[in-house]
């Protein structure tokens, strides 16, 4: 009877597991023009800094099991140093990211972007995508 009931337990806690966020995009390869990529951890982006170009894009992906965000609205922020972003940009905003969701962001405008997670900015969850110029291209 005790078998039993730790293999109920265990299928319970892995069909839970099923929907809180080890399944979905986030655990797929990333999308394939992808410049940059940041993980969601519990508490945590992971690199918390990426360097990219103008006109590419920035994949985050929330592998935790909770929910996380992407955010660079000072109006939002705890904290003002955690969220900026360069003269003629528009802020970052994911909205509620459930465990599995990715949210990709293409930025145009170069600069420093600094961001944080809604849920979790008192923890330190912030990060930073320095945006370069878009490099020239070599004319034959």
């Amino acid at each position: 009877m005790a078998n039993l009931i730790e293999r109920f337990s265990l299928m319970s806690v892995l069909t839970s597991l099923v929907g809180c966020g080890i399944t979905g995009p986030a655990h797929d390869e990333p999308l394939p023009d992808v410049a940059a990529v940041v993980d969601m951890g519990f508490t945590s982006f992971e690199p918390d800094v990426v360097r990219i170009h103008a006109g590419q894009t920035v994949e985050w992906r929330n592998t935790a099991f909770i929910t996380h965000s992407v955010s660079s609205d000072s109006t939002k922020a705890k904290s003002p140093n955690d969220a900026s972003i360069p003269e003629g940009a528009r802020p970052l905003n994911s909205g509620d990211l459930l465990g599995g969701d990715i949210y990709l962001q293409t930025f145009m405008v170069p600069g420093t972007y600094k961001y944080f997670c809604t849920h979790y900015e008192d923890d330190g969850m912030v990060g930073t995508v320095i945006v370069d110029p878009a490099p020239r291209t070599l004319l034959k």
